[in-house]
C-alpha cells in the first residue's frame, strides 16, 4: 500500500463511486415510493377494518330493531288493524295490476307503431328499387329498339 495511486485511477474510482452514489439515490427514491404506497394501503385497510366494524355493530342493532318491532307486529296482528292493512293490500294489489295491464297494452301500441314505421320503409325502398329498374329497363329497351 505504498505506491501512490495515479490519477486516471483516482478518476476511475470517483466516477465508479458517483455511479454507485446515484443507483444507491435511485434505489432510495424507488424504496421510499414503495413504501408510500404500502403506508397507503395500511391506511386503507385499517380504514376498511374500521368500517367493517362499524357495519357489525349496526347490524346487531338492526337485529335488535327487528327483534322489537317482530314482537310490535305480533301485538298488532293481535289487533284488528290486521284486517285494515289486509284490505289496504288488497287495494294496491289491484292497482298494480291495473298498471300492469295499462304497461301492456302501451307496450303493444309502441310495438305497433315502430312496426309500422318499419313497414312504410320497406315500402319507399320497393317503390324506389321498381322505378330504377323500370327506367334501366326502359333504357335498355330504347337502345336495342323496342
Amino acid at each position: 500500500m505504498d505506491t501512490p495511486i495515479t490519477r486516471a485511477e483516482h478518476d476511475e474510482f470517483c466516477k465508479r463511486m458517483e455511479t454507485e452514489n446515484q443507483r444507491l439515490a435511485d434505489e432510495d427514491r424507488r424504496l421510499g415510493r414503495r413504501v408510500s404506497v404500502l403506508e397507503d394501503t395500511t391506511r386503507q385497510m385499517q380504514a376498511l377494518t374500521t368500517n367493517v366494524e362499524r357495519l357489525a355493530v349496526s347490524m346487531e342493532n338492526m337485529a335488535k330493531t327487528q327483534a322489537e318491532q317482530a314482537g310490535r307486529l305480533d301485538d298488532l296482528e293481535a289487533m284488528d288493524n290486521l284486517a285494515t292493512i289486509n284490505a289496504n293490500v288488497e287495494k294496491l294489489t289491484t292497482l298494480l295490476e291495473n298498471s300492469k295491464e295499462t304497461l301492456e297494452r302501451q307496450e303493444k301500441r309502441l310495438e305497433a307503431l315502430e312496426a309500422r314505421d318499419g313497414e312504410k320503409w320497406r315500402q319507399v325502398t320497393g317503390y324506389i328499387i321498381t322505378a330504377i329498374t323500370g327506367i334501366i329497363l326502359g333504357f335498355i329497351a330504347t337502345h336495342l329498339g323496342f
